[in-house]
């Protein structure tokens, strides 16, 4: 066996599930930071009952593997006469639990958040919503976007687990060629690589970001 050509047809093969998976993080990320918000704003609310809600929502998801939700998703809503897509099973899983842990990231970040500067928009008469959409989030966002790429990036590693619902991704396609070569070592081995090298680069980004976030915070 040609080890080069082996290497190189199996890469192309696998390749072509990559822009399922960068769909698929996409699609879920901004679901997923949507529900951060809402969470983190609640988890920082004065109402208790509002606090418990969102730390059960957060402990279930966050205490529960992944692929469980998946089947749950999968298999529960056809049940209640929900019937939708692997795809969409995919981004509804992927939103639910990842928010659960972008919830905690952006109670990090009220939580971290100059308390002065919202008391001055309270004395300059500024309203609730009007105080979050212009000064609170803004910074809390900007200041956990290394965070958030984080996120994202094990979102990547999660959908390795979307081929139990039949979605054609990377690790899929790696057994379907796995099955017709018998060459379980070197297919898992590329597809680990294309993995790395994915996430990889999102880490150097996110540092890079990072570095310029911290520039603008302090004022430089």
């Amino acid at each position: 066996m040609d080890i080069i050509s082996f290497v190189y047809d199996t890469a192309a093969l696998i390749l072509k599930g990559l822009p399922i998976v960068l769909f698929l993080t996409v699609a879920s990320f901004f679901p997923a930071l949507l529900l951060g918000i809402i969470g983190g704003l609640l988890a920082s609310s004065r109402f208790m009952i509002l606090r418990l809600l969102i730390t059960i929502y957060v402990y279930i998801f966050r205490s529960t593997p992944f692929l469980m939700f998946i089947f749950l998703v999968y298999y529960g809503l056809p049940q209640y006469g929900v019937r939708i897509g692997s795809i969409e099973t995919a981004i509804i899983a992927l939103s639910l639990s990842h928010g659960a842990y972008m919830t905690e990231i952006i109670r990090g970040g009220l939580l971290g958040f100059d308390k002065g500067q919202n008391e001055a928009a309270i004395a300059l008469g500024f309203g609730l919503f009007q105080r979050l959409r212009d000064i609170v989030l803004p910074q809390t966002l900007m200041a956990i976007v290394p965070s958030l790429l984080g996120q994202s990036i094990l979102m990547i590693k999660d959908t390795s687990l979307v081929s139990v619902v039949g979605i054609s991704e990377l690790t899929r396609l790696g057994r379907e060629i796995v099955i017709r070569t018998n060459e379980p070592f070197l297919v898992f081995t590329i597809v680990a690589a294309v993995y790395f090298i994915l996430c990889f680069g999102l880490e150097k980004i996110s540092g890079s970001i990072e570095g310029r976030v911290r520039r603008i915070m302090s004022g430089q």
